[in-house]
């Protein structure tokens, strides 16, 4: 007699996959937290700067196809073992940067390849697998991880850096970021339901008593690409990801400029992430009921409104905690909603594939945002031009969501 199972491991899942996103991705924020140290330390300009935090989206883009493509074919533990050790070495050796190039290479290169194998693409990939009816609201939970770290971590970051250097808290946290993530690979994270016995959402399905039997047809990425529905959703991710992607490199910066300490500059990374969190999971918990792609919609205008607000009324530290709230509340609505839709278009099968080709674009082309926002900033000597020229992304991405139809249903017998 088989004992009957209380917990679906698929929520054991869910937590080990929060507790890696919650560390992981914090390599890309990290130069957030230090431009205000790193200014002064080597005297390099925000454009410099922002070069690198663009460099690592875009680079980032290109490992994700690498790592989509192995939470396909070798699983996602043994993608976020890689990805820890890859985020040991990045954050030590960020903390021996002295020339840009170091920068570029250490930060924009190596660091990009750790965040590729710890954040959204395995991630959400490897969760999808494990949901279906719920893949929205799991989804949902998983992408608030990044967020819930950042705001927990950054001010603590910037607070360091402040009393013990950018060098000292790059290498403490490397170590043991890494190390957290090694550990939560190895003992909790599982590749999929079926590699334990199990079905996603711990559906009973084809029993000899008669049970209706659930049969999902996955669709392969070659297939997919010949579709438009992929294209769109390719425009829509990366274009909405300029602006957000300007906000976080810049926001703190961003504070200074505006008259906060640079000790307590963090807490505008705070005031954008602690929001961040209870969107992606209402948005989540939103889309599984009244559908994914309404609340798209709804999110990408939404935050739309919010860059008019930031280009208009950012102009103090008040307003502009006023603006990171807005902008977290609406993007986030949306932003988890994009694995969970591609695997409602093509199936599970290869969800992480295409998750890594749509988010090839969020970096190459939304990897731009950190660079635009720093270079506006130096020619205007602000950034609420930036806001400005976000507004039109989240029009086109909008259109473009909307123009995403259903596939049509394959005959089976």
């Amino acid at each position: 007699m088989v004992k009957r199972q209380h917990v679906f491991y698929g929520w054991w899942l869910v937590i080990g996959l929060f507790v890696i996103g919650m560390f992981g991705p914090i390599g890309r924020f990290s130069i957030t937290a230090f431009i205000p140290f790193i200014t002064k330390d080597l005297g390099w300009s925000r454009a410099t700067i922002g070069f690198a935090q663009s460099l690592t989206l875009w680079m980032y883009a290109i490992f994700v196809l690498l790592s989509g493509y192995m939470v396909d074919k070798v699983g996602g533990r043994k993608t976020f073992l890689i990805g820890g050790i890859i985020t040991i070495a990045g954050w030590m050796l960020l903390a021996t940067v002295k020339s840009p190039w170091q920068l570029y290479l250490y930060y924009g290169v190596l660091m990009a390849l750790a965040v590729s194998m710890t954040h959204y693409v395995p991630s959400l990939s490897t969760s999808r697998k494990w949901f279906r009816k719920r893949a929205g609201l799991v989804a949902g939970v998983i992408a608030s991880a990044w967020a819930a770290g950042s705001a927990i971590f950054m001010p603590v970051m910037t607070g360091l850096a402040d009393s013990h250097g950018w060098r000292y808290t790059s290498l403490v946290c490397g170590i043991c970021f890494g190390a957290i993530i090694i550990l939560f690979a190895f003992f909790i994270v599982r590749d999929s339901p079926e590699s334990m016995g199990l079905h996603p959402d711990n559906e009973k399905i084809a029993t000899s008593s008669g049970s209706l039997v659930i049969k999902e047809t996955s669709r392969t990425v070659k297939e997919a690409i010949k579709t438009p529905q992929l294209w769109l959703i390719f425009v829509a991710y990366s274009v909405s990801s300029i602006g957000v992607s300007g906000i976080l490199a810049h926001v703190v910066m961003w504070g200074v400029d505006l008259g906060s300490p640079e000790a307590t500059a963090g807490i505008f990374v705070t005031a954008f992430t602690a929001p961040f969190i209870i969107s992606t999971i209402g948005g989540g918990w939103l889309g599984d009921r009244y559908g994914k792609k309404r609340l798209m919609l709804i999110g990408l205008t939404l935050s739309a409104l919010a860059m008019v607000y930031g280009w208009q009324a950012a102009r103090t530290r008040e307003s502009l905690m006023a603006f990171a709230i807005l902008i977290a509340l609406s993007h986030g609505i949306q932003i988890a909603l994009y694995a969970p839709y591609l695997g409602d278009l093509f199936g599970r099968a290869n969800v992480g594939s295409l998750f890594s080709i749509i988010t090839l674009g969020y970096g190459l082309i939304g990897g731009s945002g950190p660079f635009i926002w720093g270079k506006i900033c130096d020619i205007f000597g602000s950034y609420n031009v930036a806001c400005l020229v976000s507004v039109p992304c989240y029009a086109i991405a909008a259109i473009a969501i909307f123009l995403v139809h259903p596939l049509k249903a394959e005959r089976s017998g």
